[in-house]
């Protein structure tokens, strides 16, 4: 039997929190750990089941070059893996995570069997796709939902600070915050079974934390679904547009013949918050305690970029480069600089240039990079093309706190200061000689001749 895997990537109107480094590049494209996030996913997916049992297909809304750039991924893709499965779904316009799978029903559920894994692709974490679906069939689902434990969350986010930067402690961030910045499952511990949910719940539902036979964890962004999904999404569609027909009828302006937000419908808001309250449905969670993220700021994508840095096992080098790992480099010819050291947390993409004495740690290096000699390079995000000259600073400055507030917190109101405690250098960006940079953003295409400091350069 076939299983269906349906990835989310988002879209022109969302991942904006993730600019300026998803201006040129899709969020899902941006590369981690040598590799793009998405493939991330299905490298995971292959491992776990055979090619043959899968289907793998790329949901969502892109227009001009990103639309093209998810094309030619897919063929890619399949160039390299020609068994492989695997299609990208352009939506019309954005359909929200629910409207996107009811407009493409008849693609996705193809047979009267169908199981579907649908996964958020800014999802990051250890990816448990074999042992979810085992505890789908097991539990006889009809929905099952990955459920993130907010305490073990917590741990791991106020540890961070000691892989970048020391011992650190930054504020501790109690649980009760967190629960209200995602979707609150509230399941009942001896059979995770799924009495409540809420998407970010404007208090901790404390009622539930009162009764000792209840846990609430986070909506992780991974389901399996079966066939009955459809039914619920019919009528999460009907529900809507009668409710857009009643709001019309009390409105007395003329409707807006280009609105589409009747066709927009979302898994968290219009099906899941109803499904305890039905009895012929098997709604269940599958509680993990390993690691999990999600990709939202530009400081996100160093962070996701250690996980699989810390997976990956590094890269071994000789010569006069010394490595402290983890480091990952697709560069052969940087074994040839001298009294360097690159590390921990380095990840080198292909076609880099590196000169002699260079200093790198905590940061990503796209490709077709060239770093002058004597240069330091730290907590920072360097784009395809970029060109740093020689004797340069190029340093962001991460404390515990903006850590721990980045895995608790993805508003906008936290977007700005988030960015400036990194650097960004974005695309064919050019520093001349002897500037420092720090704690800045430089959009692309931009020439720095001098030294700049919690700026972002336009």
């Amino acid at each position: 039997m076939t299983l269906k895997v349906l990835i989310l990537v988002g879209g022109e109107t969302t991942g904006t929190r993730f600019r300026p480094l998803s201006m040129e590049c899709p969020k899902l494209l941006f590369p981690l750990c040598g590799k793009p996030l998405v493939s991330h996913i299905i490298d995971n997916l292959t491992d776990q089941f055979p090619i043959d049992d899968l289907e793998i297909l790329l949901m969502g809304f892109f227009k001009g070059q990103h639309k093209t750039m998810f094309q030619d991924y897919i063929q890619n893709v399949n160039k390299s893996n020609p068994d492989l499965r695997i299609k990208y779904l352009s939506e019309p316009f954005p359909l929200g995570t629910a409207g996107g799978l009811y407009h493409f029903k008849d693609e996705i559920f193809t047979d009267s069997n169908c199981k579907l894994l649908m996964i958020h692709g800014d999802v990051i974490c250890n990816y448990p796709f074999k042992d979810m679906l085992e505890f789908f069939e097991q539990t006889k689902s009809n929905i099952t939902l990955y459920g993130v434990d907010p305490v073990s969350l917590l741990k791991r986010s106020q540890a961070q600070i000691l892989v970048v930067n020391g011992t650190e402690n930054g504020d501790e961030a109690h649980d009760d915050d967190i629960v209200t910045k995602f979707g609150a499952i509230v399941a009942e511990r001896k059979n995770s079974k799924v009495v409540h949910y809420v998407e970010k719940p404007s208090s901790s539902i404390s009622e539930f934390r009162q009764d000792s036979t209840f846990e609430i964890l986070l909506n992780g962004g991974i389901y399996i679904f079966d066939r009955s999904i459809l039914d619920l999404l019919t009528l999460a569609e009907i529900k809507k547009k009668n409710s857009i027909q009643f709001d019309d009828e009390l409105d007395d302006n003329d409707s807006n013949d280009n609105d589409n937000s009747d066709n927009v419908l979302s898994l968290e808001l219009d099906v899941f918050k109803t499904l305890p309250q039905l009895d012929n449905t098997n709604f269940n969670v599958f509680k993990s305690n390993g690691f999990w993220y999600q990709l939202k700021l530009p400081l996100s994508a160093l962070l996701a970029n250690n996980f699989f840095l810390a997976q990956s096992g590094g890269t071994k080098l000789s010569a006069g480069v010394e490595l402290v790992q983890p480091v990952q480099i697709l560069t052969e010819s940087i074994a040839q600089a001298k009294s360097c050291k690159i590390g921990p947390n380095v990840s080198i993409g292909k076609n880099v240039t590196i000169g002699n004495g260079v200093r790198m740690v905590n940061c990503i290096v796209c490709d077709d990079v060239t770093i002058g000699d004597n240069t330091i390079i730290k907590n920072a995000i360097i784009a395809n093309g970029t060109k740093i000259g020689k004797w340069c600073r190029i340093e962001g400055t991460i404390t515990a706190s903006i850590l721990a507030s980045n895995v608790i917190s993805s508003s906008s109101a936290a977007y700005m200061k988030l960015l400036n405690d990194i650097v960004i250098l974005c695309q064919n960006t050019v520093v001349h000689n002897q500037v420092f940079v720090y704690n800045s953003v430089v959009l692309p295409h931009k020439e720095l001749k001098k030294d700049v400091k919690y700026e972002i350069i336009m």
